[in-house]
């Protein structure tokens, strides 16, 4: 069954939804200290642990992201080649726009988790303090295992998406040449070609290139977002698996259970290396899965005048999801310090912390963020996208 093209321009709830629920879910990742020292001997015990093993799999709510990434990305292209016009993305637009949307709330969180380790006593001002900066401002953090996870332990992933972005100019050059077969082989083969290329550098210089840091071991999964994009327009034609969610379900179970227990699995060998090569693809293609099947049915959605009500909740959170994944580590390590006995920390997310981490985020987005999309409304006018990076806010429409 192929999709028809879809007339409406009204703004993607359901990718809004997926959005919230993906930063929600590393919210609780991050807010649900684990380990033993934390397990209260009373009653709670219980309830804390099943708290702490549902929060441990909230990072997985990074390869939604990236998935729906690739989807926004890649959605102005795929507009304009569903009504009959040639692509042209230029990279100096392109960039211009991403760096002025996305870069100064970035800045900002950045110096505010500063402002507060220096407000603890906590900055050092070394050499290599200032070299951490440095490879921030640029974003190159991720690809340096000392500066990967300093300041704030979730910044990596957005190191990671703007090199992305500069792959997508590659990806798209791949996909016009040869079509989503071999684009898929290729991102495939650099997400192995990254594995290898970090081994020999060890070997050889004995310096760890971060692999699971890397933007090439997320290529494959950005890029099955982008094919989802082009299955909404109508470019693709895909086989009813493609929209199961059965399926979708499997996989990111399976997936979820491979990262579960390959920690058991001997270093360096075949199967340590070969599960975690597939365990990346396998959640993506979960994703993308359930992505191709909410899109669809929101148009139903949007046929009835109707939003499910759990759809407009986390679509709520998702509007300023990106505030959200910037700061809501500050706000739980800064909670953190005032919690005692520590097993409270595992209660009190529930009751304040995932509160009030909302809360200054949604704060944090109105005067940190969307003056930024105002500014780029206004200059950008009708020639507005719909490019989304990582718990990025949308514009008002899908596609204006």
């Amino acid at each position: 069954m192929e999709q028809s093209p879809p007339t409406e321009t009204t703004r993607l709830r359901s990718i809004d939804a997926l959005r919230g629920i993906a930063a929600l879910g590393v919210v609780f990742y991050h807010a649900v200290e684990q380990g033993k020292n934390v397990l209260p001997n009373n009653l709670f015990d219980y309830p804390v642990r099943a708290l702490q093993f549902i929060s441990s799999f909230g990072y997985i709510g990074v390869f939604l992201f990236f998935v729906i990434s690739g989807f926004c990305i890649h959605l102005q292209w795929a507009k304009a080649r569903a009504t009959g016009v040639e692509p042209n993305v230029r990279f100096a637009p392109f960039w211009k726009r991403r760096l002025r949307r996305l870069y100064p709330p970035y800045v900002i969180a950045l110096g505010l988790f500063l402002l507060v380790a220096h407000s603890y006593g906590e900055l050092n001002f070394t050499h290599f303090f200032f070299y951490d900066i440095v490879m921030h401002l640029l974003m190159l953090h991720n690809l340096d295992p000392q500066t990967c996870y300093t300041i704030n332990g979730v910044f990596w992933t957005l190191a990671i998406e703007e090199q992305l972005y500069l792959a997508y100019f590659l990806l798209l050059f791949v996909r016009a040449r040869w079509g989503w077969r071999v684009t898929l082989a290729v991102c495939l083969g650099a997400r192995l070609g990254w594995m290898v290329l970090s081994h020999l550098i060890w070997i050889k210089f004995h310096y760890y290139l971060p692999v699971g840091e890397g933007a090439l071991s997320f290529w494959v999964v950005w890029a099955l977002g982008a094919i989802g994009v082009e299955v909404y327009f109508g470019l693709i034609r895909t086989p009813g698996w493609a929209r199961d969610l059965r399926l979708a379900a499997l996989l990111i179970l399976a997936a979820t259970a491979i990262s579960y227990f390959s920690p058991g699995i001997p270093k360096d060998t075949f199967a340590k290396n070969f599960t975690w090569f597939l365990v990346h693809p396998i959640w993506g293609l979960g994703f993308f899965i359930l992505i191709n099947r909410l899109v669809i049915a929101e148009q139903s959605w949007i046929r009835r005048a109707t939003v499910p009500s759990a759809i407009s909740l986390f679509a709520t959170v998702g509007v300023f999801s990106y505030s959200l994944y910037l700061t809501h580590e500050l706000v739980v390590i800064v909670s953190w310090r005032f919690i005692n006995p520590a097993w409270l920390q595992s209660v009190n997310t529930l009751l304040l912390i995932v509160p009030a981490t909302i809360f200054f985020a949604w704060v944090f987005f109105w005067f940190c963020e969307r003056p930024f999309m105002i500014r780029r409304k206004k200059e950008t006018t009708d020639r507005q996208s719909h490019w989304t990076p990582i718990g990025e806010s949308q514009p008002s429409t899908v596609s204006d």
